[in-house]
């Protein structure tokens, strides 16, 4: 697991994709909250539907005992079908400001998690890192082969 010494640009870990990420090893540290970046995360760039397998996941991880949130920069909330779809099974913040903590703190509020029950999974250094990183949530930055 990360230390609380982890550079803020240093994520506590890297995979190429969410399938990649060990959940149960997650669990097992003690981790019961799993917050998701959308675009280039769950779907690709502004997807306008999930992927059956991604959703898959989500209810795998959510059997297994996790609570999982979704927190997107993105600015259009309810007319987004992506976004519409996720919240009516998991608490959505968009507009979430992403590096500053205003967002994080919002969705482990709604999650009834602290930091240190939390694993951030995105793809960018400088809004998902940073901002886990800043609070003390564990991080996992997704880097596809294409992004190397």
């Amino acid at each position: 697991m990360c230390s609380r010494m982890t550079k803020l640009l240093r994520p506590c870990e890297t995979v190429r994709s969410i399938f990649e990420v060990d959940y149960p090893r997650l669990y097992r540290a003690g981790k019961r909250a799993i917050l998701f970046d959308l675009d280039n995360t769950l779907g690709g760039r502004r997807p306008r539907r999930l992927d059956p397998q991604v959703k898959e996941l989500l209810e795998e991880i959510t059997r297994m005992g996790f609570k999982v949130g979704i927190l997107t920069n993105r600015r259009i909330g309810t007319n987004d079908p992506v976004i519409h779809s996720l919240g009516e099974r998991y608490p959505v913040v968009v507009r979430a400001g992403k590096p500053r903590r205003r967002g994080f703190r919002e969705i482990l509020d709604r999650l009834d998690a602290s930091p240190s029950e939390a694993v951030m999974i995105g793809d960018r250094l400088f809004t998902d890192v940073v901002g886990a990183n800043r609070l003390g949530i564990h991080s996992i930055r997704i880097r596809s082969a294409r992004r190397a």
